[in-house]
């Protein structure tokens, strides 16, 4: 048997000892509900972020590691000679868990041989994947050539600034992946444009009229609820719009009567509409059906009076028509062959009867950073009285094929998997965006739909283990042999 079989031998009984325990040390961290929140002292992203970091730290330290805090946003775990040779990078925080869960999402529940919670694919369960790694290369190879980091952030899925700040301080080393996306390897990611965006107005009472609209809570998730408040229509008026655009649309669209003494009159008190649709990530909007458009649609068919509140919801109709995943309304539809095409993601809308404000979150093609997306929909927004408030935007990220660290990593994958390994592209943004030579891998299969973001997120648990076992061959591949 040649060395490389033994190793392989011993990976795999090393994970058939330890497995169940890397499962238990997710379910601790999957309860902990990392989404950001109220920045306090040491605890800049809010102290469940925070607390999730303490209980990795605790985790790691009780298998015999240093760890490292870096500004209470960030832990690193090293092992073998300085300076490291190779890092992984992943995240501990998560979006909100949102609708539409059929278990807990704050507690891992096993079922048919996967595992269901917020996180457990992005990137909670990585994470734990990278740890137990870690822990598995070292028990087995004591003595590293190279040295090896573990670095987990908090910050995440809100912006990266806790990388950002890391990056300021820190050096990373030379070959870094994040197990935060699909395998084989993505070398490439597109950029992202995301602006802000909003209206003012004086308040109008004039009935029909809209008071409110609530749509998703944050730009990178496909909203899959939202609500809108009435007044002026009768219940069997409105109910019958909800069906026909529940029918149009595909979203499950429902009123909640002011008044149910009386369906066939205006009611004297506000009707409450309710819009269900499909989560799913920014970068993936055809995997999910918005529940904010659809709303929008509806409303802006309706024969309300005339106001500017309703007018801007006819704009955001026209500007952001249901099922426009590219930005083709807006007039920012573009395509490349390596990057392939846009995608636009109306994630966020919040409507009062005097203001609104709203942004999307848009993925774009390399062709794009040529290009002036603020200023042409700058102008387009302008001429509907519509002003950007804010914007981010990031250019895409490419790290070569040929790379040595790519080549090993791509190899490892076809040696564990039998499948063809080779680079691929995405929409989504992880850690390594601006990290020279930075790749992700794993921990998703490639077509596979872990609903990330989205209700009922789960992973494979066999997949799981068997990435953690991918990761520690990287390990020892690139540090010890």
């Amino acid at each position: 048997m040649s060395d490389r079989a033994e190793t392989r031998k011993k990976i795999d009984a090393w994970f058939e000892a330890n497995s169940e325990q890397m499962i238990s040390d997710l379910g601790k961290i999957i309860e902990i509900n990392s989404v950001r929140s109220e920045s306090k002292e040491g605890a800049p992203y809010g102290e469940e972020s925070r607390e999730v970091l303490s209980l990795a730290q605790s985790m790691i330290e009780e298998r015999g590691f240093d760890v490292r805090v870096f500004e209470d946003m960030m832990i690193v775990a090293e092992y073998g000679p300085t300076p490291s040779l190779m890092g992984i990078l992943a995240h501990l925080d998560i979006v909100a868990v949102g609708e539409g869960w059929d278990t807990d999402p704050l507690k891992l529940v096993e079922k048919d041989g996967k595992l269901y919670a917020r996180g457990v694919i992005d990137d909670k369960g990585p994470s734990i994947a990278a740890m137990y790694a870690l822990y598995c290369a070292r028990e087995l190879f004591p003595q590293f050539k190279h040295g090896v980091q573990l670095i987990l952030g908090s910050g995440e899925e809100t912006g990266f600034n806790d990388v950002t700040q890391y990056l300021n301080k820190n050096t990373l080393p030379p070959n870094v992946f994040t197990p935060d996306a699909e395998y084989p390897v993505v070398n490439i990611e597109k950029g992202r444009f995301m602006p802000v965006f909003g209206a003012k107005w004086e308040k109008e009472a004039t009935l029909p009229r809209l008071i409110s609209i609530v749509g998703g809570k944050t730009p990178n998730v496909v909203p899959n609820y939202a609500e809108a408040v009435i007044e002026g229509f009768s219940t069997e008026e409105v109910v019958t719009f909800c069906r026909d655009y529940s029918d149009k649309t595909g979203v499950t669209i429902s009123a909640i009567a002011g008044d149910k003494t009386k369906t066939d009159e205006p009611s004297p008190c506000p009707i409450t509409i309710k819009a269900e649709g499909k989560a799913s990530h920014a970068s993936k909007p055809e995997r999910g059906n918005n529940a904010q458009t659809a709303l929008i649609e509806m409303l802006a068919n309706m024969p309300f009076a005339k106001s500017k509140g309703f007018e801007h919801v006819c704009t955001l109709n026209r500007l952001f028509p249901h099922g426009d995943n590219h930005g083709s309304a807006i007039g920012i539809n573009m395509f490349d062959e390596k990057t392939g095409r846009i995608t636009v993601n109306f994630g966020v809308l919040r409507l009062t009867e005097y203001e609104f404000s709203g942004n999307f979150d848009s993925r774009t093609p390399s062709c794009a950073d040529d290009v002036d997306l603020l200023g042409k929909t700058k102008a387009k927004l302008a001429n509907e009285g519509i002003d950007i408030t804010y914007h981010e935007i990031t250019g895409c990220h490419h790290t070569p094929e040929e790379t040595p660290f790519v080549q090993k990593l791509l190899n490892l994958y076809e040696e564990y998997t039998g499948q063809h390994g080779k680079c691929t592209s995405m929409g989504g943004l992880t850690y390594v965006h601006d990290i020279d030579g930075g790749v992700a891998f794993g921990v998703a299969m490639p077509g596979d739909d872990n609903r990330a973001h989205g209700a009922n997120e789960y992973i494979n648990k066999e997949q799981l283990i068997m990435s953690a076992k991918m990761f520690t061959q990287a390990i020892i591949d690139m540090c010890v042999d």
